[in-house]
């Protein structure tokens, strides 16, 4: 071959020299069978295409281990060389790689070793070819087994036999790898480069991580934050600066699989590991460096010089940007404080301003906040909808009847969510040393003051998903398992950023006892752990409880809004029966009556309106004749007797 020239693909430059070292082995054999005149042919076919067809053997395959040296490319060449592998080493790779792809070999190898049955070459076969090729080889079989090829995973000996019966068999996905192929394997998946911007990471921070990597300084990155939150994103875009590709696959892969780790260091893949370790959790990575470790806020992750990158949303102005390009002229149809106080990181911008753009323009009018919320719903993570239920409800002004007190106090509440990430501008260094984006409010009141639809209204105003935690996913009978489910709904809340609501918190935020049974230092311990993660969450959280004087009181100070829903006085009564009678109210004087008399909450008034309702002619107004019957029921439900004036206006009705 000629000296210079143009570069080749490492894997073909191979197979000419193991088509030109079989020719040669063959040649010596005398009159060859068929399948060897085969491959006799081929080879003599290989050498004239290359120019060779004039020298013997010793000068081929010096010609051919210069050009080697000088113009082989790709992962391949890179494998021989962190390697340091021999020319014969460099034929065995090649021959096991023919047995694979070419029928002419592997009719060929089964006739050179028969009686011996295979059509891949044995130890015995493999290194007599090469030792007949070559100067410097493997030696013998324990040299092979314990070389290069099978240590780096390249190569495995498959068989029950002694070493030299055993047959030479190619890894196929690192073949494939150091082929030049795509950065795949089984098990894993490359991750699409994005710019660290993202996801909230600042690029200064992502150089800085790339070259303490570089210099030998680190050994890989934790990326931290919630599910969903880009993480991925920012360990492609680390890859890429320092020339790599990003492949995400599971600790056991990385932990046991020799061949994994070559393809990595071969085709400049960095592995990126996936782990959610709890708080006093600990998870291990495995020994490929360097890596990328993508891990929740918490927990610890064991690993040799790892440094640390968190991630957070980026800042509302960068969001601002963001829902700007993404909803495009719909932008100005949205009100600005819907956009600046969703949370969410980059990648929810764009699936959530795309899907409502396409909800509006579908019925050709602007986007509204309902399409923000449905969008937002629809894009959750699937493991959020495991563990706690969807509240599908939209709850406008219009249907939250409250009075000017409670009003009031959801308007703050509305407010400070709306702002929780500008709030702290210009405040003092002792709060900035506390800063969270997290809100926390406790409603408290009795059972049908409204506290789930005040919820619901809450979650409307701010264009969120409302997700009610759902208790008999979250507890687990085994130890540690609750505190798992409650940290995993915790952080896929705060990812998709929707309003969580724990409805009669009671149950999970109630007082510790001082008991020494087993149970109770276990409900302590999850109070304890509900404390902590309620205190470190960045989104937004709701209680409900029918009395304030059930919920532990070490949650007092972490509650940000505590709200009391008191009995509706005649004013709101009076309004809750419009509200819920609608067009079928009766007359005004009814109307009037029922708010005097009748002293139930939202709740008992809502069941009584659609008892009465499915008792009524269809259409009609609904009577003080149709609702006397639900309101006794109602009354029965509580056990309490109907107030006296109202059985009297029911009698006067009749």
């Amino acid at each position: 071959m000629s000296k210079g020239g143009k570069s080749i693909e490492a894997p073909a430059l191979l197979d000419l020299i193991v088509r030109l070292g079989l020719a040669r082995y063959i040649s010596d054999l005398g009159e060859p069978e068929p399948p060897l005149a085969l491959l006799l042919r081929e080879g003599g076919e290989a050498a004239r295409r290359a120019g060779l067809d004039r020298l013997e053997w010793p000068d081929q395959a010096a010609s051919l281990l210069r050009a080697w040296e000088e113009r082989a490319v790709g992962p391949l060449r890179r494998f021989a060389e962190f390697r340091a592998l021999k020319p014969a080493d460099l034929f065995l790779v090649g021959l096991a790689a023919a047995c694979e792809s070419r029928r002419a070999a592997a009719l060929g190898v089964m006739t050179l070793q028969a009686p011996f049955v295979g059509a891949r070459p044995s130890v015995h076969l493999a290194l007599d070819l090469v030792q007949e090729l070559f100067d410097g080889g493997p030696g013998d079989a324990m040299a092979l087994a314990s070389g290069p090829l099978v240590e780096s995973g390249l190569i495995d000996l498959l068989g029950e036999d002694a070493l030299p019966q055993r047959s030479l068999a190619i890894r196929l996905p690192l073949w494939r790898v150091l082929a030049g192929g795509p950065s795949a394997w089984p098990g894993a998946r490359a991750l699409s480069p994005a710019p660290a911007s993202a996801a909230g990471v600042p690029e200064s921070v992502l150089a800085r991580a790339a070259n303490a990597i570089e210099a030998g300084a680190a050994g890989g990155a934790v990326i931290r934050g919630p599910p969903g939150s880009g993480r991925g994103a920012v360990a492609a875009a680390l890859a890429e600066r320092l020339g790599r590709v990003a492949v995400e696959a599971p600790l056991s892969v990385l932990r046991d699989d020799r061949a994994f780790a070559t393809a990595c260091a071969a085709a400049s893949w960095l592995p990126v590991l996936r782990v959610t370790p709890e708080i006093g959790d600990a998870a291990a990575t495995g020994n490929v460096l360097p890596m990328a470790v993508l891990a929740g806020p918490h927990g610890s992750v064991r690993g040799e010089g790892l440094i640390e990158v968190r991630i957070a949303p980026p800042a509302t102005s960068k969001r601002a940007l963001l829902w700007d390009g993404t909803l495009g002229a719909h932008a100005r149809d949205v009100a600005p404080d819907l956009l600046g106080g969703a949370a969410l990181y980059p990648a929810a911008i764009v699936a959530v301003a795309r899907a409502a753009s396409l909800r509006a323009d579908g019925e050709s009018r602007p986007v509204t906040a309902a399409d923000l919320r449905e969008a937002r719903l629809a894009l959750a993570p699937d493991e959020l909808s495991r563990l706690a239920h969807p509240v599908n409800r939209v709850v406008g002004a219009d249907a939250l009847v409250a009075g000017p007190a409670l009003s009031a106090d959801l308007a703050n509440l509305i407010g400070r969510c709306r702002r929780r990430e500008t709030v702290w501008s210009g405040l003092g260094p002792s709060l900035a040393a506390s800063q969270t984006r997290g809100v926390r409010a406790l409603f408290a009141g009795d059972s049908g003051a409204g506290k789930t639809m005040a919820a619901a209204y809450v979650a409307t105003q701010l264009a969120a998903p409302l997700y009610r935690c759902d208790l008999a996913a979250v507890m687990n009978k085994y130890i540690g398992e609750s505190e798992k489910n409650l940290g995993a709904l915790f952080d896929h809340a705060e990812a998709a950023d929707v309003v969580l609501l724990f409805d009669e918190a009671d149950a999970l935020f109630g007082r510790r006892s001082e008991g020494g049974e087993t149970g109770e230092r276990y409900a302590n311990m999850l109070t304890n752990y509900l404390l902590t993660r309620l205190e470190a969450h960045n989104g937004i959280v709701i209680l409900t409880s029918n009395s304030k004087a059930r919920i532990d009181p070490a949650f007092w100070r972490r509650l940000d809004h505590v709200i009391d829903f008191p009995a509706p006085g005649y004013d709101e009564r009076l309004a809750l029966w419009r509200s819920h009678l609608g067009a079928r109210a009766p007359a005004p004087s009814v109307l009037e009556r029922l708010a005097s008399y009748c002293d139930l909450y939202g709740g008992g008034i809502r069941n009584a309106v659609l008892a009465a309702a499915a008792a009524a002619p269809e259409g009609t107004p609904i009577g003080m004749e149709d609702l006397a019957p639900a309101l006794h029921r109602e009354y029965a439900k509580l056990r309490r007797p109907l107030p006296a004036a109202l059985a009297l206006a029911m009698r006067a009705a009749e």
